[in-house]
Order: structure tokens, then sequence, then C-alpha cells
């Protein structure tokens, strides 16, 4: 039992910092303004309409829908086919694959927590065992929502630089679907992550689908309002006969303004959040280092005294 105590802060600190960790991430993904969670909740029910059945009828599929399908519901899988989605990762088994690689990671967690536990007593049995389930399902959560965000920041990125290649091929007389493609070639080794969205956007248009549909769709698979923007606004310049070119170049430098508003925003954010970790960390160990040499001269005056 001498091991009880330790284990059970080491367990009870993982477990709180893992549900500190996942509940700020969840209030900072869900606080934005009503319009965006609205727009949201409506690409993803347009998302869970046009899909097909996730799961077969395997061991597999059978194991996923007793576990998280029981746990969770079925919209669980219309919930991770579009977070996969959006971090890239698209096909057919892609739910499959991350549900059957959660479960073993919180199969593996459950082993080596029993493995360490397996002198102690019920209560650490019991801490121990729902420690381990919740890290073993919100670290491959959080895994997810870090690939998304980088995938999205990816995107971001690229999109500045692909509207003025579209306003320049656009100008040098190109349709729209052949100025499409041959950006999408040109930016494949620089921004492969919009190159992809492109190229799929492509393939719905060659394959009969509308145009406006086509980038309906690739608005919902990225989740991002700046590319359904685009999208909106280059079906209504091809609607309407405007100038697309000149549209995309003004669209271009709104969004780096945009961008830089932001950054110039987080800039100005970052001395407010330095407050928590200096008070927190720098200044007790500045007490400590400028006050410790006085406490320790006046101690051995008082000792000194004592002595006499």
């Amino acid at each position: 039992m001498t091991l009880s105590y330790p284990l059970l802060f080491l367990l009870s600190t993982l477990t709180c910092f893992t549900l500190l960790v996942a509940g700020l991430n969840y209030y900072f993904r869900t606080r934005q303004d009503a319009l965006t969670r609205r727009i949201q909740e409506l690409q993803e029910q347009s998302m869970s309409g046009i899909s097909g059945p996730l799961l077969g009828g395997d061991f597999w599929d059978a194991l996923l829908r007793s576990t998280y399908g029981v746990v969770f519901g079925k919209s669980w899988f219309r919930q991770k086919e579009l977070e996969l989605m959006r971090a890239g990762f698209r096909g057919a088994g892609v739910v499959k694959t991350y549900g059957i690689l959660s479960l073993a990671f919180m199969a593996a967690v459950v082993t080596v927590t029993l493995i360490v536990l397996q002198d102690e007593d019920l209560s650490m049995w019991l801490l121990g065992l729902a420690a381990a389930v919740i890290l073993g399902y919100f670290i491959p959560e959080q895994v997810l929502v870090y690939l998304r965000n980088r995938h999205r920041l990816s995107l971001m990125a690229a999109l500045p630089d692909t509207t003025d290649m579209l306003s320049i091929v656009l100008g040098a007389g190109l349709s729209l679907d052949q100025a499409i493609a041959r950006v999408g070639e040109e930016i494949r080794f620089v921004y492969p992550e919009l190159a992809d969205e492109l190229y799929w956007m492509t393939l719905e248009v060659q394959a009969g689908q509308e145009r406006a549909v086509a980038f309906q769709h690739m608005a919902q698979r990225t989740g991002l309002l700046d590319i359904r923007s685009l999208a909106g606004m280059i079906v209504q310049a091809e609607r309407f006969g405007t100038g697309l070119a000149q549209a995309l170049r003004i669209y271009a430098d709104s969004v780096r303004t945009k961008r830089r508003l932001e950054i110039e925003a987080t800039i100005n954010k970052a001395a407010v959040k330095m407050i928590f970790p200096i008070v927190l960390f720098i200044l007790p160990a500045l007490f400590v280092v400028i006050l410790a040499p006085g406490i320790i001269s006046i101690l051995r005056d008082l000792q000194l005294l004592r002595g006499r």
C-alpha cells in the first residue's frame, strides 16, 4: 500500500488535466455567434443527408455499434465523419478506422492501468479504470481536434494566394473550370490541402454536377465560412455576368486584411494572457529569490539571540 497515495495523486491529476483540456477546447470551439453556429448546424445536417451508410455488417462494425453507438447514439458516427472530413481524412472507412484505433488505445490504457494497480485495493481499481477510460477516449479526441485545426489553418493560409492565382488565370482568358484545374495543379506542392479540395470539386463538375452544388459541397467539406463566401461570390458573378477576375482580386485583399486583423487581435490579447502564468509561476519564484535570503538571515539572527 505504499504506492497507493502517489498513484492516486497521479491518476487524479491526469484525469483532471484531461477533463480541463477537453472542457477548455469545447468552450473555445463553441464560443461564437449564433449565426456561425446555425450555419455549421445546417452544414452538418446537409452532410448527414447526403452521406450513405457509414458502417457495414462485419465484426468491427458490430463492435463500434455496441460501444460508441450504444453510449453516444448513431449521431456519433455522422459527427465523426464530418470532423474527419474537415481534418483532411475522407473515404468509406475513415470513421471505422478512427473508431477501431480509439478503442485499441483505450484498451491499451486500461490494460496498463490494471497491470500497475494489480496489488492495490478496490477503490484504487475503480479510480484507475475510470481515469483510464476517460484518458483513452479524450486523448484521441484531442488529437482529432488538433488535426482538424491544423487542416483549417492550412486552408486559410492558402486561400489568398489561390484567389490571386485564379484572378490572374481568368484574366489570361481561361474558363472558370480550366482556371480552377490549372490553379489546383500549380499549388499542389505548396498547398496540397486546398489543391485536393479543388481537385474533388473539379471531379464533381466533370461528373455532371452543377458548379454551385460542387462549391457548396466544398464549403461543407472544409467547414470554412471564407470558402463558402468565395463560392457564393463566384456563383453570383457567373450568374450575373460581372467581372470575376477583379472580384477575386478584391476578395483576396479582404481575406488578407481579415487575417492581419486577427493576428493583431491575437497579439493584443497576448499581454493579458501572460498575466496568469506570471502570477502563478514567475512571481512566486521571484518572491522566493528576493525574500529567502532576508528570511534566512533573520532566522539566523534569532537563533544567535536565543543562544545568548
